[in-house]
């Protein structure tokens, strides 16, 4: 299952737009965005959130899920200078942040 939305967060040097979320067997889920940089080169980045998350006293909502991992992206990604992995893991402290 996969949607779509708009652009999720622009700022005069970086542009992140949520892709859409695959659903995976084993209960976890993959969060895709595209980010734009400051140098406007375009890069795919996943994040990827274990079932452990969607289980359990703590679990957070699919819905939810979405803009917790766009929130995480922000927080790591977003005016960072280092290279922009191809994917990153939502932690629980991530989630606890967010």
């Amino acid at each position: 299952m996969v949607s779509s939305w708009g652009a999720f967060m622009k700022d005069p040097k970086s542009t992140v737009r949520y892709l859409g979320m695959q659903a995976f067997k084993d209960g976890s889920r993959r969060f895709d965005f595209s980010f734009s940089g400051p140098d406007a080169s375009l890069k795919l980045i996943s994040v990827e959130a274990s079932y452990d998350l969607f289980s359990g006293p703590n679990q957070i909502a699919i819905q939810e899920c979405a803009g917790i991992c766009f929130e995480t992206l922000k927080y790591r990604v977003v005016g960072c200078s280092e290279t922009v992995p191809a994917s990153i893991s939502l932690t629980s402290a991530d989630v606890a942040q967010h």
